[in-house]
């Protein structure tokens, strides 16, 4: 009953921005990959089938606020749980997991459901949906290919070794191996 809601709650927020790199459909796809592996690790679901959900929702905010979308989401998350009839300390929980899943701020999961959580976006991020994403966002940000390699390089290739847990590691090594193959066939071809 309580995933509908925050389903309902997700889908008014991202209504604005239905697709993109990170929006609903994204939010969807870390639900899943975070269920797989929470399911085989032994994870509080409650909690992080609800991180996963509403891990992305402050990102409609982070421009105009000049705050990290996972503070914002963590925060705009409390008062919508607690309506819901989570407890404080659920709800601390969610939002624990919610602010502790971003790595690229230099943070680290304070618990299970942040590690499954963190994967999960990271898994996100490459392969074939990752280049996808990459390259939707790269157009829609106007940095073009110069921009999409930059970040492959950067960042998206690097995450496969950041994974926390074995069955993420796992799953990045398939997915890594795509987007290596797919960077590496760019900058073949730019040589010709």
């Amino acid at each position: 009953m309580y995933l509908s809601k925050i389903e309902e709650f997700i889908e008014e927020i991202f209504s604005p921005f239905p697709k993109g790199a990170h929006a609903l459909d994204h939010s969807r796809r870390v639900y899943s990959i975070a269920e797989k592996i929470g399911a085989e690790l032994g994870a509080d679901m409650k909690i992080l089938l609800s991180a996963a959900l509403l891990h992305d929702i402050g990102r409609v905010r982070e421009k105009s606020t000049g705050v990290s979308h996972s503070i914002l989401s963590g925060e705009m998350s409390s008062e919508f749980l607690r309506s819901i009839d989570f407890t404080e300390e659920e709800t601390k929980k969610v939002k624990e997991t919610i602010r502790t899943h971003r790595f690229s701020e230099g943070l680290s999961p304070t618990s299970l459901e942040g590690q499954i959580l963190s994967d999960a976006d990271k898994l996100d991020a490459i392969g074939a949906i990752g280049i996808y994403r990459t390259i939707a966002h790269a157009v829609e940000t106007g940095v073009g290919l110069e921009g999409f390699l930059k970040h492959a390089q950067e960042k998206l290739l690097r995450l496969h070794n950041l994974m926390y847990t074995d069955i993420a590691k796992k799953m990045a090594k398939n997915r890594h191996n795509i987007l290596d193959l797919f960077v590496k066939e760019i900058h073949s071809e730019l040589e010709i």
